[in-house]
């Protein structure tokens, strides 16, 4: 399982970097730099902003989201407090403070490739990403950071409640793990959670003026609907270096949280990749993008480009956090 979620994570890192390349230091985790996305809306903030994400202009965070200190959970003895959300130029962070209340040294994770489970408005989200040792007895402050680039893909303009799985570990290798559990913010009661503003944004041409990026296809068909989750949309996209990807967004109206996998890919009928494509963790009652790179696949036959994908056809299964099948695997067509 450790080496799937490695694997899925990277994945969509790559995807993510290579999409939005012309955002360079918008998806720093350090809070350093600027992000394109951020510069270009405010200093169209007065005039032009769309405020939807829907227009040319990718509209700027709104930064008046703000949290009361809200104890989120205890796992292995320890005790996980968020204390504030502050805002850079590239990133939300959210503090927490974490005590260990054991007599044993402790260590907790958050957004690893181990089990990465977090969550922004209902969508999953890779960032947040949280590394902390704890001598026994001890507490300490830290901060986890989610990208404006992140964010803006997914539509997320408002921050109005972020859910954070938590993985505490001993020296011997014991471990709890939490189930998502949230902080609002005083957003939450006034946001409405039943738009899917990753789609919304998509049909724009916002993320396409920020990043230099190429939505090649866009499509909202899809017969796919197994254990509760559904493929809402899928799209063809090309950056500025002229790298392709799928995206795929699914969502989990189940009760419990599934992986998802993806696997034996075919392009306009033609088999490209007969194994393992990609996966991730989709919550209950959360949205999740998938991501796969086609580059390779094209660059291998000629016949195939971004421009002129029409279906994709892929094998579709689904398995619960022991890794327990649910479904039986379905074979899925998308059509663009």
């Amino acid at each position: 399982m450790k080496k799937f979620r490695a694997v899925l994570a990277v994945v969509m890192m790559i995807v993510l970097t290579f999409v939005f390349a012309a955002c360079s230091n918008g998806g720093s985790s350090n809070g350093s730099g600027s992000s394109q996305a951020d510069a270009a809306s405010s200093e169209n903030n007065d005039s032009k902003k769309d405020s939807e994400g829907t227009g040319d202009i990718l509209p700027a965070l709104d930064k008046t989201g703000t949290i009361e200190e809200t104890h989120m959970t205890d796992v292995y003895d320890v005790s996980i407090t968020a204390t504030g959300l502050t805002y850079t130029n590239s990133t939300v962070e959210l503090s927490l403070k974490l005590e260990n209340k054991s007599d044993a040294k402790r260590e907790a994770h958050a957004g690893t490739a181990g089990y990465g489970c977090n969550s922004v408005n209902g969508y999953m989200i890779h960032d947040g990403y949280l590394n902390c040792d704890l001598d026994p007895g001890a507490s300490a402050e830290e901060k986890i950071s989610f990208s404006y680039a992140e964010l803006n893909v997914h539509g997320i303009h408002k921050i109005a409640e972020i859910g954070i799985g938590f993985d505490v570990s001993d020296e011997n290798y014991k471990r709890e793990k939490s189930d998502m559990v949230f902080v609002k913010t005083n957003h939450a009661d006034s946001y409405d959670y039943n738009t899917d503003t990753y789609l919304k944004t998509m049909k724009g041409k916002s993320l396409q003026n920020a990043y230099g990026i190429t939505i090649n296809a866009l499509s909202e068909s899809s017969s796919y609907s197994e254990g509760n989750i559904s493929i809402l949309s899928q799209a063809i996209v090309t950056n500025k270096d002229g790298e392709s990807s799928l995206m795929i967004e699914f969502e989990n109206k189940s009760d419990q949280a599934l992986y998802i996998n993806l696997s034996n890919l075919k392009l306009n009928g033609t088999s490209v990749k007969d194994s393992y494509l990609t996966g991730d963790l989709i919550w209950s009652n959360k949205k999740a993008v998938l991501s796969a790179s086609l580059s390779d696949y094209f660059e291998e036959n000629e016949s195939l480009n971004a421009d002129n994908i029409k279906s994709a056809e892929l094998t579709v299964k689904l398995t619960n956090l022991d890794n327990t099948p649910v479904t039986q695997s379905s074979a899925v067509t998308l059509n663009f």
